[in-house]
């Protein structure tokens, strides 16, 4: 028998097992888990070894994207053509969303691959969207100063914070004053709060003590002083409970940009206006880097290289030199 003879005999053969299996009709018996199913286990399993913030995003994934999509389609009968549609038919929302949309989905193919309940993952070489790059448009002295002076009074220490600090909204609603040093003149970030969840920063770069400048020494001081004993969260809500950012953003970041007719910005801005600030003004960019919680250079460089000046041997000094000359210009002194 030749070669070709043997290769067709070994095809019959093929298609006459997956014929007696039925694979033909797309019936199946025992490996018929369907997505749904296996989906939902996988999320509970790893609901023990993530941050409660990402299973909480993971459980809306499933939710909202996934499960409604794949629904009880057999998991091993799942094809790449599925995946890709599923991409291509997610509502009108980020390029950077549906990549982490993407992020569990891909996460649990892999796994049902490396157990043996798929051949190969169907997400395999499927690339992630190209995103926008993130704009930064930092406030100069003046915008920052007329922000500060029409926010409502009740956030001013949290916005004055922001500015100062460089520090993620995430990380500052979830401050609290047993972290807060004024004898060390420090702030110690320990923690973040996402989706009401608070938890651990992701990277350990972003566990780190914050140098508390003059100006905020004394905001936070005196909003200290203004505290209801025994308050627990440095910027709680006026109702006492932690922030949310997006309502802070929504109810207190807009109006103030509005009144201050200013150009509508992005509440992230806070930390870009910190760094691109300190850099113009000569401040060593490790330390900057210190601050905002980076382990090298790298990301400052790519997001702030145009802002770096010559270094400074004191650290924040350029800065509040140049503040001072801002407010003694905004109160008519020479």
């Amino acid at each position: 028998m030749s070669i070709h003879q043997r290769g067709k005999s070994n095809s019959i053969k093929d298609l006459l097992v997956k014929i007696a299996r039925r694979e033909h009709l797309e019936i199946f018996e025992g490996d018929a888990t369907p997505f749904s199913l296996y989906a939902s286990a996988w999320l509970e399993k790893k609901k023990a070894t993530i941050a409660r913030s990402t299973y909480g995003d993971y459980r809306s994934i499933w939710k909202k994207y996934v499960l409604p999509y794949f629904g009880n389609m057999p998991l091993c009968r799942v094809t790449r053509l599925d995946v890709e549609e599923f991409l291509g038919n997610l509502p009108e929302i980020s390029a950077k969303r549906k990549n982490n949309i993407m992020v569990p989905l891909k996460c649990l193919f892999n796994d049902a691959s490396r157990r043996g309940e798929i051949d190969e993952p169907p997400s395999e070489n499927i690339r992630r969207l190209k995103e926008k790059k993130s704009f930064t448009d930092p406030f100069s002295f003046q915008e920052m100063r007329l922000l500060l002076e029409h926010v409502d009074r009740y956030y001013g220490a949290y916005f004055t914070t922001a500015f100062l600090t460089g520090m993620r909204p995430n990380e500052m609603i979830a401050l609290k004053w047993s972290n807060v040093d004024f004898e060390m003149r420090s702030i110690t970030v320990r923690e973040g709060r996402v989706l009401g969840i608070e938890g651990p920063p992701k990277t350990m770069s972003s566990y780190r003590d914050i140098d508390m400048l003059d100006p905020l020494f004394e905001a936070l001081r005196k909003h200290r002083q203004e505290a209801p004993a025994g308050t627990t969260y440095v910027f709680p809500g006026k109702t006492g409970r932690p922030l949310e950012v997006n309502n802070l953003r929504n109810r207190v970041w807009y109006r103030a940009i509005s009144k201050a007719g200013l150009r509508l910005r992005t509440m992230y801005q806070t930390r870009h206006t910190f760094a691109s600030l300190m850099l113009s003004h000569g401040e060593d960019p490790l330390w900057v880097a210190r601050m905002l919680g980076h382990t090298s250079l790298d990301m400052i460089i790519k997001h702030y290289g145009k802002f770096i000046r010559n270094r400074s041997r004191k650290d924040g000094g350029r800065f509040l030199a140049g503040l001072k000359e801002e407010e003694a210009s905004a109160n008519g002194k020479t």
